[in-house]
């Protein structure tokens, strides 16, 4: 499959639920910064412990969730890795190996903040993205755990003392 264009990476960023109300001018500026990554099956993205700098899109394939050597659960098309690395400088829970062939989004912190340094009213909308997901995850009765697997955060900065 051929590079997607800056329009395509906007349409499949908007399906994410980070970005899914922001306006279309925003995901172009996430969308310009976005770079695609293609992985082998058995390839690393990241490994447990490992430093995790980027939010991952998954584009195309299967993408498998580790910890300890034990899979705990698949990442597939259309779903995120490391929703709190573009916010938080913490070290991956998980390893994350492709089960398949893949093609990834990836979009890396710094140039994350650089974008929104240069355009702050991104910041509002993506709080508010943020915190709506947190209470999704929260009425959906996820316990810190649950929620440090669905989210790729580290179970204390979900819920200080509980890990």
């Amino acid at each position: 499959m051929a590079e997607l264009t800056t329009l395509d990476r906007a349409i499949r960023l908007q399906r994410v639920d980070l970005f899914s109300d922001l306006e279309t001018e925003m995901l172009a500026l996430i969308a310009s910064i976005a770079q695609e990554v293609k992985l082998s099956t058995g390839d690393m993205l990241v490994e447990e412990g490992g430093a995790l700098d980027a939010l991952y899109v998954v584009l195309e394939g299967r993408i498998e969730m580790r910890r300890g050597g034990a899979g705990i659960f698949t990442v597939g098309e259309g779903e995120t890795i490391g929703n709190w690395a573009l916010f938080e400088r913490q070290p991956s829970v998980v390893t994350a190996a492709a089960r398949e062939p893949s093609r990834l989004l990836s979009i890396d912190r710094e140039e994350f903040f650089d974008l929104l340094a240069d355009h702050s009213e991104m910041s509002r909308e993506l709080f508010q993205a943020l915190f709506k997901r947190m209470r999704s995850l929260l009425s959906a009765g996820l316990t810190p755990t649950a929620m440090a697997a669905q989210t790729g955060a580290d179970v204390g900065t979900i819920a200080p003392g509980a890990g």
